[in-house]
């Protein structure tokens, strides 16, 4: 292993590393073994360059303020929010069409270029909406062959009535327009095939959310109050007593004789 010089990791892209390194929690042992050297140069160097010692303790802080504030959560308890989503067709959709739509976003946009993104009835441009050629009523089904591109306006206009009895009475109507709805029809169902394996028109959307808790655990917060109040939370408590411990004894000199009289409940006064 060749021998590593210590200005290389003095440098702005060397002290970078070894900062990196102290905080992905490499050990000081781990970052030497890195920097190509033994420990013992790096214990070395941390005390002759304070940039790589900075370093060292700058990746560490961030880690440790990391860890604490993971621990102190534990130890407290917290809340978080569940998000479940599910893919599902627009509710105006769903309700439209009992839930079914065979119509992919794909197909809608194809639709709405044949067209060049303007209403097939009368022309306009602007927002489009998706009208049924066989109404709704009739049991039109939203499907590629089904759907042609119009105006809110011819869509309110033309309500559950078949497209081409209603398109002829309209003063925008001409033959080539009805043609191209024609053609469409026939276009669209020779393209069909190449959009069935896509998933239906449909989002991901948020279904349900719930609150949960987590409960805090003790042993997180034992782990906290020791470290950080360890006079009050430690586990083996020492009193230590300074000076001497006397104990006064009235009778301590009295005679034997003395003694013999108190015990025999003799007065000697």
């Amino acid at each position: 292993m060749a021998k590593a010089k210590y200005e290389e990791w003095i440098l702005e892209e060397g002290l970078l590393k070894i900062q990196g390194w102290a905080r992905d929690g490499l050990t000081e042992e781990q970052i030497a073994h890195n920097m190509g050297i033994a420990v013992s140069t790096l214990g070395n160097w941390k005390k002759s360059h304070l940039e790589i010692l900075e370093a060292l303790k700058k990746g560490k802080e961030v880690v440790d303020i990391q860890v604490e504030n993971a621990l102190l959560k534990r130890a407290l308890g917290y809340e978080f929010v569940e998000v479940t989503k599910e893919r599902m067709s627009s509710e105006a959709q769903k309700k439209r069409h009992d839930g079914q739509s065979k119509l992919t976003e794909k197909q809608w946009v194809t639709c709405i270029d044949y067209f060049d993104s303007v209403c097939c009835y009368c022309g306009k441009s602007g927002k489009l909406t998706k009208d049924h050629l066989q109404p709704l009523k009739q049991k039109g089904e939203l499907e590629i062959a089904n759907v042609v591109p119009a105006c809110a306006s011819c869509n309110s206009s033309k309500k559950d009535n078949q497209w081409l009895s209603w398109f002829q009475k309209q003063e925008f109507y001409t033959q080539d327009k009805a043609k191209l709805i024609q053609k469409w029809i026939t276009f669209s169902l020779s393209i069909k095939e190449l959009f069935e394996e896509e998933p239906s028109e449909s989002e991901m959307v948020i279904s349900k959310e719930v609150t949960k808790q987590v409960a805090p655990d003790t042993t997180a917060a034992i782990f906290w109050l020791k470290n950080r109040k360890p006079n009050e939370w430690r586990d083996k408590r020492e009193t230590q007593i300074s000076g001497n411990i006397g104990v006064r004894n009235p009778m301590q000199n009295l005679t034997e004789e003395e003694l013999r009289r108190l015990a025999n409940g003799i007065d000697g006064t």
